[in-house]
């Protein structure tokens, strides 16, 4: 089990030196570590439990542990532990979160274990199909299923579900809702068909006086004249700051977010490559698999630092570039837009619009 550590290093060197020359700083050190220790306890915990056959207890603390600190190895005990529990339908979707994720890390290993997991399950997932005639489709209709709403590119689809009594809820404005309950097993498939929705009675609508002939509609409630042009003035009422400048305060706001994001990441990618010395004393060989672990997070967290410390010191300095060129643009008629530009060769700013 080899672990590129140069690499690593000087990968996150990159973005924290970027990070240094864009002038940020990372706010939350001593947060992160605080979340990082509590997301390992979490983790430490949960593994324990399982030992003892607990998994009810362990579930919730992975949940918490991938919630503060994301990684592939929590995703694939959680999914081993929504199996014991029952919950066929949640292991199997977090199986192949695990193996999309470790596609994208390179981690070939990871990805056909938890493929061959999640095919394995496939049989005994009891799947419900919730199903609306066209003729019975209502604008603004929202059907929930055990309290989350389904797209309605899903209606008609079998979905895989965990089993037991699952709740279903349709409602749409103007009508009144309707629920019920189904009862699913394991490997059986459950059609339920939406009624047509009844109508809810409307009130009638309000009468209102017409005002005089001549007259002037008298103005809203609360609503305040605006002033016009001042004399000799050809700058509209109201009109605000230059849009140029707007426009760059904006694209720094969006540089500064985006340094401070690859700053965490660098911090933590640091962190993880600290953590993983210790289960490989002799450099490049580990003695335990949680060394290459974390070893990958590094790799992970160290690439996402370099991504965004990119993204961000562009849209920063473009920021800036606008910012002092709207000083000088006194029109009022600008039309910016302003786009991060990001892909294999390039990390910048494009800015384009119009100028009257």
């Amino acid at each position: 089990m080899k672990r590129q550590q140069r690499s690593i290093a000087r990968g996150i060197g990159l973005g924290l030196c970027a990070a240094w020359l864009a002038g940020a700083v990372p706010a939350r050190a001593d947060a992160t570590a605080a979340e990082k220790a509590a997301a390992e306890a979490l983790f430490d915990g949960a593994l324990d439990l399982m030992k003892q056959g607990r998994h009810a207890e362990a579930c919730p603390r992975l949940e918490q542990s991938q919630r503060i600190d994301p990684g592939i190895g929590t995703l694939l005990y959680l999914a081993e532990c929504y199996e014991k529990t029952g919950r066929t339908a949640s292991a199997w979707a977090t199986f192949r979160q695990a193996m999309s994720e470790s596609r994208a890390a390179g981690q070939t290993e990871r990805a056909r274990k938890a493929q061959a997991r999640a095919t394995q399950l496939e049989p005994s997932l009891p799947k419900l199909k919730v199903e609306v005639a066209a003729e019975d489709k209502v604008e603004g209709l929202s059907v929930r299923v055990a309290g989350k709403a389904v797209d309605s590119a899903l209606l008609g689809i079998a979905i895989p579900v965990d089993p037991g009594d699952i709740a279903i809820e349709a409602s749409a404005p103007g009508h009144e809702s309707w629920t019920t309950t189904v009862k699913v097993r394991g490997g059986a498939e459950e059609t339920v068909t939406v009624p047509p929705l009844k109508r809810t009675a409307s009130p009638p609508p309000a009468l209102t006086e017409a005002p005089p002939t001549g007259a002037a509609a008298p103005p809203p409630a609360g609503a305040e004249e605006r002033p016009g042009p001042a004399p000799g003035s050809d700058k509209p009422a109201g009109s605000g700051m230059n849009p140029l400048r707007v426009a760059g305060l904006v694209a720094g706001g969006v540089g500064v977010v985006g340094i401070g994001l690859g700053s965490f990441f660098g911090v933590k990618a640091i962190t993880k490559n600290s953590d993983a010395e210790v289960y490989c004393p002799r450099g490049d060989t580990c003695d335990d698999r949680r060394g290459v672990t974390l070893t990958e997070e590094a790799k992970s967290a160290a690439t996402v630092s370099n991504i965004a410390i990119g993204v961000g010191a562009a849209a920063l300095a473009g920021g800036v570039v606008l910012y002092i060129v709207g000083t000088r643009a006194p029109s009022q008629e600008s039309r910016v837009q302003v786009a991060p530009l990001l892909d294999a060769r390039n990390v910048g700013l494009r800015v384009g619009g119009t100028f009257e």
